[in-house]
């Protein structure tokens, strides 16, 4: 069920939950990675395996292309969870979406993300229908 969102917590210890329904829907062996928006972004281990694929595609000789590549593979992180049913977000996740305390879990279009709190509200503050309007339509014009 896409547009579903979740309000969690990281705990002292820089862990949280992913909600049962979307845990169920990743499936066993998920991972974690840097997104658009200063989110994470969340992949079952098919997606991953797709993602890492297009990366292969980068060429040795533009500069643009590696540091993108490095940048997400460096960010990417196998998700463990505890018998708790906890996963633990490393200090680069952290930093990079902004992720203090607070954590809105989204079931976005094309897998489940992260936010910081404060990035998800940042995000959405200032929405131009205008614009939603013409990237929708150039979605459905092809």
């Amino acid at each position: 069920m896409a547009g579903k969102n979740y309000a969690h917590q990281l705990d002292a210890k820089n862990r949280m939950r992913i909600p049962a329904k979307l845990r169920e829907e990743l499936g066993e062996g998920y991972y974690i990675t840097v997104g658009t928006g200063n989110c994470l972004y969340v992949y079952d281990a098919e997606q991953m395996a797709k993602v890492k694929d297009s990366l292969k595609n980068v060429s040795a000789y533009r500069d643009k292309q590696l540091k993108a590549a490095r940048f997400i593979l460096y960010n990417t992180w196998a998700a463990e969870e505890d018998k708790q049913g906890r996963i633990l977000l490393p200090e680069n996740l952290r930093k990079y979406a902004n992720i203090t305390k607070n954590v809105i879990i989204f079931k976005g279009p094309t897998c489940v993300e992260i936010w910081s709190e404060e990035n998800w509200n940042e995000y959405f503050n200032d929405v131009n229908f205008d614009d939603l309007a013409d990237a929708l339509e150039s979605l459905q014009n092809g």
